[in-house]
């Protein structure tokens, strides 16, 4: 026999190559709908320098070397990673967020256009501070000019 396990690997992957391709077809397809079904480690995971680094460059080996097709759908799964990846929230302080149960049914006009019925409203009363400079030196006197 020539060639040893090697060869006969890929003789298999050669005559299997269809049903393989429609196999990581569906594979993408299926974690393209099913994004939020990731954990979210590997969502945060996905959102690191190197997360990023390596999504793309497999998406572009795959649509290098393989199919654009299924670069294409590689591309899009990340967008989608990426764009739910947990974020750090900023601005608003979530410790002086109230909650506010709603009572009558008078709704918003962003609500009644998108036909939502919401019964809380989380960020209802939200208590906000300056922006604070924290530094200990005087302002210089240069944009006042000389005196």
């Amino acid at each position: 026999m020539k060639g040893g396990a090697r060869a006969v690997l890929m003789d298999i992957i050669v005559k299997q190559w269809s049903p393989i391709e429609l196999y990581i077809l569906a594979f993408l397809i299926l974690s393209i709908v099913f994004v939020r079904e990731y954990p979210k480690q590997v969502r945060r995971r996905a959102d690191t320098l190197v997360g990023k680094a390596g999504l793309f460059l497999i998406a572009m080996f795959v649509s290098l070397n393989y199919s654009w097709l299924n670069g294409l759908l590689i591309g899009i799964l990340t967008l989608l990673l990426l764009s739910m990846s947990p974020r750090s929230t900023e601005g608003f302080n979530n410790s002086a967020t109230k909650v506010k149960v709603v009572s009558e049914k008078k709704l918003w006009w962003g609500e009644a256009i998108l036909n939502e019925n919401p019964t809380l409203y989380e960020e209802d009363d939200v208590v906000t501070s300056a922006i604070q400079d924290g530094a200990t030196t005087k302002p210089s006197s240069g944009m006042n000019g000389p005196k």
